[in-house]
């Protein structure tokens, strides 16, 4: 029998999912209800934060263009964004006309730091969006601070980073707003899916009647801006324009059985990360990702490697049914955004040398040991 392909991220299902979602289909009711305000619940408990904070949506996408609508990007802002960036998060900004600027990161961490957005920032700057690069926590501090010291606006994208820790708090809410994704390949998968976390009350309720066609919803999952209590309930008014991105009651329900299981998949993502570690260090043509600092808990959403071959390496261990990639190709070499290399020489970097190994609770030992064996095969050639 022949070997199968290994994938670099997969998601992870199983019996608890297939009930919950028969336990939707007996409800007949399978748009936003129950059960989405029931992971909405359990989702902020593992974030220690109220509810209330938080609004569902269709997916991280979806979140990431709600961020220029809510903070009213227009084309008088210059937003800075790492190059090593979801290139939805470039769209997003140009679609409201705003300027698109681009700052480097961290060569070994891919994260964005303090001092590389300060070599950005001009009077126009309305806001920042950062990623914690592969579940790895930015260094928050300094960039909070530089962020207010200068009136910007702090948008997390936490796409990769659920329940990453930075000084004990949630990646995600360390900002203004935070958004997560709960797509195929993510820490917790409900099919698709987003969630959105905002600082300001008021936005929560922005957010919640932007992406239900300018009405809202109320906790019940219904229409806010009816005329309810009156003979003509069918009325409604609408205070904002919207669209219909409302997360429904089938990926609320897998969500809930995902958040039960989200504490053993990172502690199997770790063990797999440490496995690597261990086995593939001292390798003399190869470099690994960075291991996290004391003060910060990682969500192991990737594991990544930097070396001077790292096509062929692609290439050697697909020949080989192990799948890699390099994620995210650097928005300044996408040319639809128009952007020059300027000052990104570490971005460059990444997209010359990285490449993600497979990482996810899907692997079994034996997966683990072959993605190993072929590394060190392939070294040995090098």
């Amino acid at each position: 029998m022949s070997e199968s392909m290994i994938n670099v991220f997969q998601p992870f299902v199983g019996q608890e999912e297939r009930q919950i979602i028969g336990e939707v289909l007996e409800t007949n009711w399978l748009g936003k209800g129950r059960f989405v305000n029931e992971f909405k619940t359990e989702f902020a408990k593992h974030l220690n934060i109220e509810p209330r904070r938080l609004a569902s949506t269709t997916c991280g996408t979806e979140a990431i263009f709600l961020a220029a609508d809510l903070f009213e990007f227009n084309s008088n802002d210059e937003i800075i964004v790492p190059s090593i960036s979801f290139v939805a998060v470039g769209s997003s900004i140009i679609a409201k006309q705003a300027q698109l600027v681009l700052c480097d990161v961290d060569r070994r961490t891919l994260n964005v730091t303090a001092a590389c957005l300060e070599q950005k920032v001009t009077k126009k700057t309305k806001a920042v969006i950062l990623t914690h690069y592969g579940g790895v926590p930015c260094e928050m501090d300094p960039i909070l601070d530089l962020c207010k010291t200068h009136q910007i606006k702090v948008i997390e994208d936490s796409a990769c980073a659920m329940k990453a820790l930075y000084k004990g708090r949630a990646c995600g809410t360390l900002g203004d707003m935070g958004i997560w994704s709960f797509e195929a390949g993510k820490i917790i998968t409900t099919g698709d899916g987003g969630m959105v976390y905002l600082k300001s009350d008021h936005l929560v309720k922005d957010a919640e009647e932007y992406l239900y066609l300018g009405l809202g919803s109320n906790e019940k999952g219904g229409i806010d801006r009816s005329t309810a209590g009156n003979d003509n309930w069918w009325e409604i008014q609408i205070e904002r324009p919207g669209r219909r991105a409302i997360m429904n009651n089938l990926a609320g329900a897998i969500g809930l059985a995902q958040l039960k299981k989200i504490d053993r998949f990172i502690a199997r993502r770790k063990e797999i990360d440490q496995r690597y570690r261990h086995e593939l260090a001292g390798l003399p043509w190869l470099r690994l990702s960075p291991p996290p600092e004391k003060h910060c808990e990682p969500s192991y959403q990737f594991f990544w490697i930097q070396l001077n071959k790292r096509d062929e390496l692609a290439r050697f261990l697909r020949n080989n049914k192990v799948y890699s990639t390099f994620r995210y190709w650097p928005i300044h070499k996408i040319r639809y955004f128009g952007q020059k290399e300027t000052g990104l020489s570490n971005a460059e970097f990444a997209s010359q040398h990285t490449l993600n190994l497979p990482l996810h609770p899907a692997l079994s030992d034996d997966d683990v040991t072959r993605v190993i064996d072929l590394v060190k095969a392939f070294g040995s050639k090098v």
